[in-house]
């Protein structure tokens, strides 16, 4: 699992996600002995994570701090963002979605064309793997969440909102912006800049708030950031590239 989030403001869009890459396994324990099914001496599995009075675990181990979650691409300038499961074809999400831009999007695709070009290519994989994708045609901003359905998050009655959605790891963000009393956010009068650190904040948010739950810390490591505006697109935050701060 993952933490991704995106937030609209009049001035961009930003798309921001953590670098933990997991692993879950079925069992932890290899033991040799007989049981109905099973011939003598042949290894079988035994879950030791669940016992009595403690909550159902799954088992799992962290692989990578440095998975790559936010993807721009170099045809149409659109952003992706992708939580879930990360590994698709056998390839990294960011290597499958490099694939699909190679495969399917041309230079001529608006946003709305690659939100539902990306829907058609990763349809098998629904709802295991959700996606965000957003950017500009002709100046006006569009951010979509790609699933079993295509949502438009950033449009209410025919007219633009500015928002912020989230998705993967949700509880921590989720409980500070939807619960009671909700922390008040003015997303219109919102500064880029500020947009920024306000998803940055989100995201180490959650992965702060997973060091004291009692369940695996299914997100980490470094938060890369993506600025979507009408002029063009730019890393603020990225592990490989060179960044702008």
């Amino acid at each position: 699992m993952s933490v991704m989030c995106s937030v609209f403001v009049p001035d961009g869009i930003v798309l921001a996600a953590d670098s933990r890459q997991t692993v879950g396994i079925a069992a932890n324990v290899v033991k040799q002995g007989a049981q109905p099914g099973i011939q003598q001496g042949e290894p079988r599995l035994i879950n030791r994570m669940n016992q009595p009075g403690q909550p159902p675990m799954t088992p799992i181990f962290t692989q990578s701090d440095n998975a790559q979650k936010v993807m721009l691409l170099s045809k149409v300038k659109v952003g992706i963002s992708a939580c879930g499961i990360g590994i698709l074809n056998g390839k990294t999400i960011s290597d499958y979605i490099r694939s699909f831009e190679i495969d399917e999007v041309s230079t001529a695709d608006s946003v709305t064309a690659v939100a539902e070009k990306l829907q058609s290519y990763a349809a098998k994989f629904f709802p295991q793997v959700n996606f965000f994708v957003c950017g500009y045609d002709a100046d006006e901003p569009f951010a979509y969440t790609v699933n079993r359905e295509i949502k438009r998050n950033n449009i209410d009655n025919g007219r633009i909102k500015y928002s912020s959605i989230w998705s993967g790891e949700q509880a921590a963000i989720t409980k500070l912006l939807n619960g009671q009393p909700p922390m008040m956010i003015n997303h219109a009068l919102m500064p880029l800049k500020d947009a920024i650190d306000f998803a940055e904040f989100l995201i180490d948010l959650t992965i702060k708030a997973q060091r004291f739950e009692f369940k695996p810390a299914t997100c980490g490591g470094p938060i890369d950031i993506l600025v979507l505006t009408k002029d063009e697109p730019f890393w603020y935050k990225h592990k490989v590239f060179k960044s702008v701060n």
